[in-house]
């Protein structure tokens, strides 16, 4: 494809990551479509801009906090028909770019996925982020009810990301499932999965970092189920299966934790079941304050028409 893309970046407080990822866009192969890269910095207070201005990018900036609020910055000055995305702390191999845009050649895609890849992990934290699959993007563009493109890796061209008004700002997480649903719901067409277009990124490193992570992500999904009522509904009887699978999980921790000690299990899986109980806790957390809070919003809207 020869059309110029833009690749934008948003960031906020990546001093430390950035100048890895720029040095790998720089160094991407010969063949690569014309590109520039545009870095919205969303208020950082560490040297963040002084690493990016270490670069021949454009570097702007946007004061709403938030990924999808700094992409629709950077849409505002991509000069490129594609728009492609990373995030501020991944580096691309040197194929990404091309691979990734590659798919767009087809009228009927409307989206690219990229495949990500966790760095090597070294903590507990990484590990169970490397393995439990949250970051599938094969899975992601297969789903039955809103498939999508992760926002970390992914393509659309401008003019469709621009008819559907952006990303939605209001939304911290889950703003990529949004964004992919919206495009596909206003042009057709489908989620082309690119496999070659690699890149790998950082894992929340420490338990309450992945708490966190867990808990965002949970109020994200409860935004979609709010917006959304018409494709997802939540019932009574997912009510119920979800208790199920709370109680196993926390049950499983202690069970597996001595099976390890009596090396009826392994030490890995034992490991494995205390960050799954974690991350499922925290992010039903999220889903359930966020879910009953916008429940409340809507009966009191109601009321008072």
């Amino acid at each position: 494809m020869s059309a110029l893309v833009s690749v934008v970046i948003p960031v906020y407080n990546g001093a430390a990551t950035i100048g890895e990822t720029l040095r790998s866009l720089v160094a991407q192969a010969a063949n690569t479509p014309e590109f520039e890269i545009v870095v919205v910095d969303n208020g950082s207070v560490d040297a963040t801009r002084e690493v990016v201005r270490g670069f021949d990018v454009t570097l702007v900036e946007e004061a709403t906090r938030g990924p999808a609020a700094a992409r629709n910055r950077g849409l505002q000055h991509a000069r490129g028909d594609i728009v492609a995305h990373c995030d501020a702390d991944t580096v691309v191999t040197r194929r990404w770019l091309a691979e990734l845009v590659a798919p767009l050649a087809d009228p009927g895609v409307a989206l690219v996925a990229g495949q990500s890849l966790s760095y090597r992990p070294e903590t507990g934290a990484e590990r169970y982020a490397a393995a439990s699959g949250v970051w599938d993007a094969e899975r992601a563009v297969t789903r039955e009810l809103f498939p999508f493109a992760a926002s970390l890796n992914m393509a659309v061209r401008r003019d469709d990301a621009l008819a559907v008004g952006g990303w939605d700002a209001t939304l911290m997480t889950a703003e990529d499932v949004d964004f992919s649903h919206r495009v596909l719901q206003a042009r057709g067409g489908r989620i082309a999965y690119a496999p070659k277009a690699i890149l790998f990124h950082k894992n929340r490193a420490n338990d309450d970092a992945l708490r966190r992570q867990a808990h965002s992500y949970g109020r994200g999904s409860a935004e979609l189920y709010l917006r959304h009522p018409d494709v997802l509904a939540w019932t009574p009887r997912m009510s119920a299966a979800l208790a199920c699978t709370l109680a196993l999980r926390v049950v499983a921790v202690p069970v597996l934790a001595l099976g390890a000690r009596v090396r009826l299990a392994s030490r890995e899986r034992a490991e494995h079941a205390r960050y799954h109980r974690l991350w499922t806790l925290a992010y039903w957390r999220g889903f359930s304050e966020t879910y009953r809070e916008g429940r409340a919003v809507r009966r009191e809207r109601c009321s008072c028409a």
